[in-house]
């Protein structure tokens, strides 16, 4: 990445935003909601998860790694919402069968949310602690990153190359 954009971003991350990341996945920015209350224990011990909001330069880089490993989620945007079309609901025994699509509406604050997903919160000093990681976490603080090759480059070398898809063709 050039000194020249470098010196455009202001930081990593923002100040509202933490690092999370669904499993053998690279790490996203996104702002945390309120814990809400998951599981309570016999003994009255409780476990709590919160809801990351992605605004939607991270939401899009989120549905690009997801669609290059999955071999049944793919996504598409229609205006300002995300489609995340499911091909595992098509039954191949039955013409009429479709694909289940969600769709992912932004919130009042134009973030949104996986529901459904699980995330855990990245170890942030691990996740910058290389140039790849840096540049791109740096360009995800922006609203339109560019260039695009750093972004690609985090993608690829964050993602475990045993979770990339199959080709949808191979059985």
């Amino acid at each position: 990445m050039s000194e020249d954009v470098l010196q455009h971003c202001h930081a990593d991350v923002r100040a509202d935003e933490q690092l999370v990341s669904g499993d053998d996945q690279p790490a996203f920015p996104a702002q945390l909601g309120e814990p809400q209350l998951i599981a309570e224990t016999d003994k009255g011990q409780r476990f709590y998860t919160v809801r990351p909001r992605f605004r939607r330069v991270a939401a899009e880089w989120v549905a690009i790694t997801v669609e290059a490993t999955s071999d049944h989620l793919r996504f598409r945007w229609d205006g300002a919402d995300l489609l995340v079309i499911d091909d595992a609901a098509v039954n191949p025994d039955d013409p009429t069968s479709t694909p289940h699509i969600d769709r992912i509406r932004p919130d009042s604050g134009g973030r949104y949310f996986f529901d459904g997903w699980l995330w855990n919160e990245a170890d942030a000093a691990t996740h910058r602690s290389d140039d790849t990681s840096r540049a791109a976490l740096t360009l995800l603080a922006q609203d339109r990153p560019r260039p695009v090759a750093p972004l690609i480059r985090y993608v690829t070398e964050h993602t475990d190359p045993r979770s990339t898809r199959r080709d949808r063709t191979t059985p």
